[in-house]
């Protein structure tokens, strides 16, 4: 038996808070052996159960300053107080200093690794941007302390190949100490409805990051307007002052329905045609869903969308930059030339993702 802490006190929200749930229900549904330590940075976040302790540190995400003395000089000592035998950083990096043990033996480390703003080479954020500022800080400040964190843990686990070669070219961390534990998708055939696809209907189900790059179907739609395409329609699941940063006026076709729970989002995977333009991803679920549904997807062409879609047939890429290549395409589909055609998700069995990350992290 190991007695496992995982670290994640920057999860509260979206996709990371996900995430982290969803772990730990994989431990308690499925891990009868191990003892786990979560520390989160709120109360409430996740439940306690028999194998599960839950510690939370409000305190820690209090302020940045209280962040920046936990990574920087207290957080190695209190991971070291709860003597465990593997640190698990669901957080991108690990607090700076030795972290010890039962025994007062060196505990294992691993850092699981899901922040690409660094990695990537799509873009370059200018910190003199009002709307680049915060991207600019990760990309040329925070990505430091990420790369220290993974040359000082001793594995790294990351989502996708994409990312796993990113590690290895910037840290120079041999290949074996990175593991691959690619996202799983669920099984969403009862939403493969091929019969209520419409070819003037289109669907961008994406956060208000800048780099979800809105932009670019925007200046699409403009540009089929221009050559007479009407009838159409481009849902965003934002609302219109959650992207300050889009220039111009927002033709009408564009629909902003804001925030869609999760069986109406599916449904539109079926009704539409998947647009995809995002350029900073580490996986990039809304291409593998629709995958998974058997719709078309406009993706950009960037790795994690040629790694995700594969050889899928309802596949068309684009430059991410390139608003008249993609009205090409959108107007291709209006037009009839382009439509899905019959296509069924890879059925190969994969490990679960969270079972090969426990399997990363109880291996000697």
């Amino acid at each position: 038996m190991k007695k496992i802490a995982v670290l994640d006190i920057a999860a509260s929200k979206t996709g990371a808070l996900s995430i982290l749930r969803d772990f730990a229900a994989f431990i308690r549904d499925n891990d009868k052996e191990n003892e786990w330590i979560f520390i989160t940075g709120a109360e409430g976040l996740l439940e306690e159960s028999e194998r599960i302790r839950v510690i939370a540190r409000p305190d820690v995400k209090a302020s940045k300053v209280n962040r920046l003395k936990f990574d920087w000089f207290e957080g190695a000592k209190f991971l070291s107080s709860l003597e465990c035998d593997v640190v698990l950083s669901m957080q991108n990096t690990l607090p700076k200093g030795n972290i010890t043990g039962r025994g007062g033996r060196p505990a294992r480390t691993v850092v699981y690794e899901h922040q690409p703003l660094g990695f990537q080479r799509a873009k370059k954020f200018s910190p003199f941007k009002k709307y680049e500022r915060e991207y600019a800080m990760y990309q040329y400040l925070i990505q430091g302390q990420i790369l220290s964190s993974i040359k000082r843990a001793d594995r790294a686990i990351v989502q996708t190949e994409w990312m796993k070669e990113a590690v290895i070219r910037d840290t120079g961390i041999s290949k074996e100490r990175v593991f691959k534990a690619m996202p799983d998708v669920p099984e969403l055939s009862e939403f493969r409805h091929p019969e209520k696809w419409c070819r003037n209907k289109f669907f961008y189900p994406a956060g208000m990051m800048l780099y979800k790059n809105h932009q670019v179907i925007v200046d699409a739609v403009k540009l089929l307007k221009e050559q007479g395409c009407r009838d159409f329609e481009v849902i965003f699941t934002l609302e219109r002052a959650d992207a300050p940063w889009i220039e111009g006026e927002v033709p009408s076709e564009i629909k902003w329905l804001g925030p869609l729970k999760r069986e109406r989002v599916m449904e539109l995977y079926s009704e539409s045609t998947l647009v995809f333009p995002s350029y900073i991803e580490t996986f990039g679920f809304p291409p593998a869903e629709a995958k998974s549904i058997g719709t078309l997807v406009l993706a950009a062409d960037m790795p994690f969308t040629r790694e995700v879609l594969g050889e899928y047939k309802n596949a068309r890429f684009f430059d991410a930059f390139d608003a008249a290549e993609l009205a090409k395409y959108m107007k291709a589909v209006l037009e009839g030339k382009l439509s899905p055609v019959s296509a069924v998700e890879d059925n190969t069995e994969h490990e679960n993702a969270y079972a090969k990350i426990v399997r990363v992290l109880c291996s000697d």
